[in-house]
Order: structure tokens, then C-alpha cells, then sequence
């Protein structure tokens, strides 16, 4: 009995659409929200919000590891 349970349950995660599945990024969604049908640079504008998504943590990054990052460096430099 457990295993018809089991089917009925992954049928119905397969063939039952969630909403909650598509909702996207807050950025992307943002720019499509103030957009204009007219306006072109609807995809520049997501393009931004994507590169600025992607950049920030590694910017965090940077700031929090400067100083290993700085030590290979030198390694890799008195190595060569």
C-alpha cells in the first residue's frame, strides 16, 4: 500500500504545475515589471541585473580573503 502511495505522489509532483517553481530573481522580475512595451533595452537592463547578481559575491569574497589571495600571489611569483 505504501508503494502506490509513493506513485500517486511522484504523478502528482510531475503532472501538477506549481506556481512557486517560476517565479525568478528579483532583479530580472524588477526590470520587467518598469519596462515599457515599447522600450528595447529590456534585455540590457536584465543583463545588468544578472552581471551585478554574479559579481557582488565575488567582490565579498575578494574583500574577505585579500590577504591569502595576496600570499599566493607572492608564491606564485617567487616561483617563477
Amino acid at each position: 500500500m505504501k508503494y502506490i502511495y509513493k506513485i500517486a505522489l511522484l504523478f502528482s509532483f510531475i503532472f501538477i504545475r506549481f506556481n512557486l517553481f517560476s517565479q525568478g530573481c528579483s532583479t530580472c522580475r524588477a526590470q520587467i515589471i518598469n519596462s515599457n512595451s515599447e522600450d528595447l533595452t529590456v534585455g540590457n537592463g536584465l543583463n545588468t541585473g544578472i552581471l551585478f547578481l554574479m559579481i557582488i559575491p565575488y567582490i565579498i569574497l575578494f574583500f574577505l580573503f585579500r590577504k591569502k589571495l595576496f600570499k599566493i600571489y607572492k608564491s606564485f611569483k617567487v616561483n617563477t
